[in-house]
């Protein structure tokens, strides 16, 4: 997990300086004075921005805004562009007096990192709609921020790190087959009784007391745990298992409170699948026929693709392990404050994912609920440890000058896309849209300020973590 850091992009300074951005090519203004910041201490690491907005740029936005509207003014009476000015001003000054408070808080936003030359997690906590533009007189405004703690680097050079030995073996190729195998396996149409690991076809019928009866045709499942539309069925696959098409299972289930439905949400819900079709899982033979049909002239090649496959593998596993040593470093060297608001939403976040992959998992939302107290805990030192290690790999990247090019983030989502069976422009389009490209990018440095330091470590080779374990026991 990455810290953002709040800049100009974020959502807040874009929609408020919308409009000063609409024309590039306007005649230059004739100079104005500047903007004033006051900061003030609100806290261990927060901070309180005094905005003044002088009057002089207020009125020029006022004078600005409303010559551009005396152009296109429809007013009774009156040509287009004809009316006089007051009139403009008395049927239109409300409406205007809200643009030019909005212009005027989205560009002293723009310069307050700038002018107040602090460094800011996340974006401002303003609320616009308390902020009063006076009729005469300087705007004045606030809002407060946390801030990235200050602290210092430890050595950085000779790091003593481990790298543990990996060893390929047949073991290791005969599970990678065995896993080509269940990717590749064919279903196929039975008469028989569904067992573990096949698939059915079906329809459901969810019901509940206040609720629409809803009907979900053509649903393709997996005799296993599972969920029909966004409800998690622990005994699903128990259910489906020993029944035939034509039959029909029934499954209790309450929604999660977090449901997409809103009318579902903690309603206890009666779900009916009716089976159409069984289709058996049917592996394929580990043969030469095999081999060819996922691309290979023989067995051997496919296993000599294997072994180089699971190479990568394990020196990426072994880089990684490498990695941690020096995160596990940094972390015991460096001791720093946090800023609470940015740990409880960070905490929120994890906290909401572990809680949907529970669910997903199968896990009954009763038995979720009886440990949350734990699963916030969790939570909590996690979000804590991840924002810890963020913020001591931003500061090394910004001390070493650590980018990263366009290049680089095209070939790491081509990478992710390849492995998703996505088009790479499509998926780039959607980490732009929902701010994830941010987070690739300040994940993407940190991994460049990890391999720097372990470029300058003290590197160590050691036995197999089972091996040391095995001697340590002797």
């Amino acid at each position: 997990m990455s810290v953002r850091v709040w800049s100009r992009r974020n959502s807040v300074v874009e929609m408020m300086m919308s409009e000063e951005t609409k024309d590039e090519n306007k005649q230059e203004q004739p100079e104005l004075p500047e903007n004033q910041y006051a900061v003030e201490e609100a806290g261990a690491l927060k901070r309180k921005i005094v905005v003044t907005v002088p009057r002089k740029r207020i009125d020029a936005k006022f004078e600005e805004m409303f010559g551009e509207l005396s152009t296109s003014a429809q007013i009774p009476g009156f040509r287009v562009g004809r009316a006089p000015k007051r009139l403009v001003e008395k049927r239109f000054g409300k409406e205007v007096s809200g643009d030019v408070k909005n212009a005027m808080i989205g560009e002293s936003l723009g310069g307050a990192l700038e002018k107040t030359g602090l460094k800011t997690i996340g974006e401002p906590d303003i609320d616009v709609e308390k902020i009063e533009l006076p009729e005469s007189g300087d705007m004045t405004y606030s809002f407060e921020v946390e801030i990235v703690p200050d602290f210092e680097l430890p050595k950085l050079e000779g790091i003593k790190v481990k790298a543990r030995k990996v060893e390929m073996t047949e073991k290791l190729v005969d599970d990678y087959i065995e896993q080509l195998r269940q990717e590749r396996a064919k279903f196929e149409t039975t008469e028989e009784a569904a067992a573990e690991g096949d698939i059915v076809i079906a329809g459901a019928k969810i019901t509940g007391e206040g609720i629409e009866p809803a009907d979900r045709p053509g649903l393709y499942l997996r005799v296993a745990p599972g969920q029909v539309d966004g409800l998690p069925l622990v005994d699903l696959g128990k259910e489906l298992a020993g029944k035939r098409a034509g039959e029909t299972a029934t499954l209790k289930v309450k929604a999660p409170d977090a449901h997409p439905n809103e009318q579902w949400r903690e309603k206890e819900l009666t779900v009916e699948i009716t089976l159409s079709e069984v289709r058996h899982r049917v592996l394929a033979e580990i043969n030469e026929e095999f081999a060819t049909s996922a691309g290979f002239e023989s067995l051997e090649d496919l296993k000599k693709f294997i072994r180089e496959r699971l190479a990568q593998r394990l020196e990426h596993q072994r880089r990684q392990q490498m990695r941690d040593e020096v995160v596990k470093y940094l972390v015991d060297s460096v001791k720093f404050d946090l800023p609470e608001t940015a740990v409880k939403r960070n905490t929120a976040n994890v906290l909401r994912r572990r809680y949907m992959d529970l669910l997903y998992q199968g896990a009954p939302k009763e038995k979720i609920d009886e440990n949350i107290a734990t699963l916030q805990a969790q939570a909590t030192e996690q979000a804590r440890m991840n924002m810890t290690v963020s913020f001591i790999l931003g500061k090394i990247a910004d001390e070493k000058e650590i980018e990263v090019g366009d290049a680089e983030v095209n070939s790491r989502i081509a990478l992710m896309a390849s492995q998703n069976n996505r088009r790479p422009e499509r998926l780039r389009q959607e980490l732009e849209q929902d701010g994830s490209i941010d987070e690739l990018l300040m994940s993407m440095r940190e991994e460049k300020a990890l391999d720097l330091l372990l470029e300058k470590a003290d590197i160590e080779d050691a036995p197999a973590e089972d091996e040391d374990n095995q001697a340590k026991a002797e």
